[in-house]
């Protein structure tokens, strides 16, 4: 039994490890000072030139979650009160920051799942650094407008969750998932074209 256990480790082990490798790709543009400035000053911009850079597709974090979420919120800002848009322009800025801090964009090589798990590690430590504001912020209706920026299928994912937990948890009261459902019409917030 105690063998099987570890052929089962050793084989998911390997499978890990070759999903991994399989999802590495080469930079196909030079560095380019005008992309890095885009995330300096916060554009959207910065997300797009960087998958240009690193073209792990449509469903890595660049486009599923940086440039989509950072477009999203950009365009529906104004329907946000003043805690509601210093949040998402906080948060968007230490995401930005980060990810330039930490020299991913000037990299030759990136693995796209590597890269994936950082960007989720990422939005974790900038919610959690927003907690205070996250908690004045989530309420009335920018909870609906929250609510309605994240696409279903988003909202089912585990990491966001266990982000949205750690951060309700810094609230006072604290706040779990069902605090932090819509309370009303979501579709009031953001205009319908998602994207």
């Amino acid at each position: 039994m105690h063998n099987k256990m570890m052929y089962c480790m050793l084989f998911a082990s390997l499978l890990l490890i070759g999903f991994s490798e399989s999802h590495t790709v080469q930079a196909t543009t030079s560095i380019n000072q005008t992309c890095l400035n885009f995330g300096h000053q916060n554009n959207c911009q910065f997300y797009k030139c960087f998958e240009e850079r690193f073209p792990c597709g449509p469903n890595y974090w660049m486009s599923k979650w940086g440039h989509k979420y950072c477009t999203r919120m950009r365009k529906s800002l104004s329907n946000f009160d003043r805690n509601g848009q210093e949040l998402i322009k906080q948060i968007s800025t230490c995401l930005t920051n980060k990810l330039i801090k930490q020299r991913y964009y000037t990299m030759n090589v990136i693995n796209c799942e590597n890269l994936r798990l950082a960007g989720q590690r990422i939005v974790h430590e900038c919610y959690i650094t927003s907690a205070e504001l996250f908690c004045n912020a989530f309420k009335g209706k920018n909870r609906n407008c929250f609510n309605q920026l994240i696409d279903n299928e988003d909202r089912q994912d585990l990491t966001l969750i266990r982000t949205l937990l750690a951060v309700g948890q810094r609230c006072t009261p604290k706040k779990g998932l069902a605090d932090m459902r819509p309370n009303g019409k979501m579709d009031t917030c953001i205009p319908t074209s998602k994207q």
